[in-house]
């Protein structure tokens, strides 16, 4: 879920060097999301709690734009829907008739919400140390940058590891991985579309339809209020 989604890091030459360091991909990427308008993509999360050996896997279509607009449209393992107005997110379960709601900005303080990526970023970083690692197993290190967030203060923290791995091209995030209580939940954006504020500054119509991010729950739903 909230979920959702995201992150950093600098290639590493042949002498496994870094090209950029720590802190200056951390601000580009953040640079780059804050100059968005809004994103688009299809994400792949898989989530496996310790212990276990199956990992969970769903997948949908996300839109999100900065204040804390989101709309993701599950597809699997069955059909969903989670909607950020900006002051409340909303989880439709269609399965069971039943839609949860939660405070945005309370997650938001929390961390706990990968829908909006900047912020999220920010929020566990104010706390952690960053350093730059090798971004592993299908990415090329000469295209993708990958940064780890550790707590300076773990058993305070949270979570015990963050890990954003970024195309350099753009400085898009194309990954993202949280370590938490012994959890790891591992997000993959691919087929990623965006418009830069700059862009539909110029040209209103490049904007995505507000509506997108309205919610009503479904005549019939039972709505449970979360508001933690």
């Amino acid at each position: 879920m909230a979920l959702a989604a995201v992150f950093m890091g600098a290639r590493l030459a042949a002498a496994s060097q870094p090209e950029f360091p720590a802190t200056e991909v951390f601000d580009k990427v953040l640079a780059a999301q804050e100059s968005l308008a809004w994103t688009q993509a299809d994400i792949v999360k898989e989530e496996r709690a310790a212990g276990d050996k199956k990992t969970v896997v769903s997948k949908g279509h996300l839109s999100s734009k900065p204040g804390g607009f989101a709309r993701l449209e599950l597809t699997a393992p069955s059909a969903g829907l989670i909607v950020s107005d900006g002051r409340s997110l909303w989880v439709e379960l269609p399965e069971v008739q039943q839609v949860m709601r939660y405070s945005a900005a309370k997650l938001k303080q929390s961390g706990n919400f990968f829908l909006d990526l900047a912020p999220t970023i920010r929020h566990y970083s104010l706390s952690s140390y960053r350093r730059l690692i090798v971004p592993g197993p299908g990415f090329d290190p000469d295209k993708v940058s990958a940064l780890e967030l550790q707590p300076l203060k773990p058993a305070q923290a949270g979570f015990e590891k963050l890990r954003v791995w970024v195309d350099q091209e753009h400085w898009s995030i194309v990954q993202v991985r949280l370590d938490y209580g012994g959890t790891q939940s591992t997000v993959k954006f691919s087929h990623r579309q965006s418009v830069s504020k700059e862009a539909v500054a110029k040209d209103p119509s490049l904007d995505l339809d507000p509506k997108l991010f309205d919610y009503k729950a479904p005549k019939g739903f039972e709505v449970f209020d979360l508001d933690m």
